[in-house]
């Protein structure tokens, strides 16, 4: 019985001690709690403090408005002559002799190239004995035909004869003639393909040739796209690389109707208003085409683009008096800003100037407004 009363007691004695010591732990835990707090709340002021002390960054703001714009077609191509074409003979055989090379300029007349002789000579005699033949007998035919001992249908064989002999040897002293080859115009040989003791078929180009008599052009190939929007004597500036920043205008002078089979672009042809000083066939051009039909366009100073990749780029427009960045898609280029294809409304104001001292949390304060 004494041992059961002694259980108790230490039982109960144990629940005493736990209980004070839950007790303790809890006031430990919301000291802990209140302390956590007070810092808490001192860090928020000093957070707030030092927000406020942070300086606001002076920008200068625009309204986006819509504005008359042409849009440029912008493309590159070849500077050439008016005329060029490629020389080659008329029959095939050997060369002979090529008198000129790749760069000389040349005159009207003049002899560039030719083939061996030997064969084409012997053809052209050929030809003039089977004539001499064929006169004769036609002769015969004519006088046995007066004394009717020729019929009318041997008379007029004979003659049908001298009349393909007679073709035949125009047929070979033509060939004999273009055998060489001869400067149609004052020009310069741009390429020379063939060369001497070659044998080349009949109608194979030995010659890229350019006549100097026209105008310069460059050629450019465009989408169907842009050859919809151009037309006969659109202006154009062209610029060259060789002449640095120097800008030359243009013509719109010739527009292709039919597309190529391999790129399925359509040649359009610019003409030079002033060529360049020393002009060079093959020179690569940067062109732009100023078609005539305008469009309404939002077009944005350069300084107001963030950053951009392609035609994609950012801006930072005010909304609620805070900078919010805004995602654009950009159509073209001009000298009188960037045309925007989406991205802007009518109306809104982005910031053209301090854009690249502010972020998204950034404080601003407004210095100037741009119409």
């Amino acid at each position: 019985m004494e041992v059961n009363n002694s259980i108790k007691r230490l039982k109960i004695k144990s629940m005493i001690n736990t209980s004070i010591y839950c007790r303790r732990i809890s006031k430990l835990v919301l000291m802990g709690a209140g302390l956590q707090l007070l810092l808490l709340a001192g860090s928020c002021r000093k957070v707030h403090r030092e927000v406020s002390t942070i300086p606001a960054i002076g920008v200068r703001v625009a309204r986006v408005s819509l504005s008359s714009y042409v849009i440029p077609v912008r493309c590159t191509g070849r500077l050439s002559t008016k005329i060029e074409s490629r020389l080659s003979f008329k029959t095939g055989g050997i060369i002979e002799r090529i008198l000129v090379d790749e760069g000389q300029s040349v005159s009207r007349g003049q002899l560039l190239a030719e083939l061996n002789p030997e064969e084409i000579r012997s053809q052209v005699r050929q030809s003039e004995l089977a004539l001499e033949k064929t006169e004769r007998d036609f002769r015969r035919a004519e006088n046995l035909y007066r004394d009717s001992v020729a019929t009318l249908e041997q008379f007029e064989n004979a003659r049908t004869a001298l009349d393909v002999a007679r073709a035949n040897n125009r047929i070979a002293r033509f060939n004999l003639r273009y055998s060489a080859i001869h400067a149609p115009a004052d020009g310069k040989i741009l390429k020379r393909i063939a060369e001497t003791n070659e044998i080349i078929a009949a109608g194979y180009p030995v010659f890229i040739f350019a006549s100097t008599q026209g105008d310069w052009v460059v050629r450019s190939s465009l989408t169907d796209r842009d050859v919809i929007r151009v037309q006969m004597l659109d202006s154009a500036t062209i610029s060259f690389d060789a002449y640095g920043e120097e800008v030359f205008g243009g013509l719109v002078s010739e527009i292709g109707t039919a597309a190529d089979p391999y790129t399925g672009t359509y040649e359009v042809e610019i003409r030079l208003l002033a060529q360049p000083e020393k002009p060079v066939s093959g020179l690569i051009a940067r062109i732009n085409i100023f078609p005539a039909d305008r469009v309404d366009r939002i077009i944005i100073p350069y300084e107001a683009l963030v950053e951009g990749t392609g035609l994609t780029g950012y801006v930072y427009l005010i909304r609620d008096g805070k900078p919010e960045r805004r995602k654009i898609r950009i159509e073209s280029f001009s000298d009188r800003g960037i045309a925007i294809h989406s991205g802007l409304t009518e109306g809104e104001e982005i910031i053209v100037e301090g854009t690249q001292y502010i972020n998204a949390n950034s404080r601003i304060e407004i210095i100037g407004q741009d119409n």
